[in-house]
């Protein structure tokens, strides 16, 4: 007895790609307003710690990446490119808190 799905089934992620990327969305923004409110208000990017740059960087290429219309929005693997790229703007952002604590200016 087999259990394969229908032809008429979608698969999870492509049923649901819109709450996934309006979640990536948001916490991009977050993250963002994070970055320049926290490290180009207190002046630590003019001391030469380039982390935030970096961060930034990665968050642009999500945002790009949300912005560009294109069909591959329901695809898994093109949704976890981006996620990845958070990934990386999300760890240079805590490096640059863990910085901050460390150095405070």
């Amino acid at each position: 007895m087999s259990h394969s799905p229908s032809l008429h089934q979608q698969p999870s992620f492509d049923a649901d790609h819109v709450l996934f990327w309006s979640n990536l969305s948001r916490l991009n923004g977050l993250l963002v307003i994070l970055n320049i409110s926290m490290f180009f208000m207190t002046g630590l990017v003019a001391n030469g710690y380039y982390y935030t740059f970096y961060s930034l960087i990665g968050l642009s290429v999500v945002g790009i990446g949300m912005v560009v219309p294109t069909a591959l929005v329901r695809r898994l693997w093109y949704y976890l490119v981006f996620l990845v790229f958070e990934g990386i703007g999300f760890y240079f952002f805590a490096a640059s808190i863990i910085y901050w604590i460390r150095h405070p200016t």
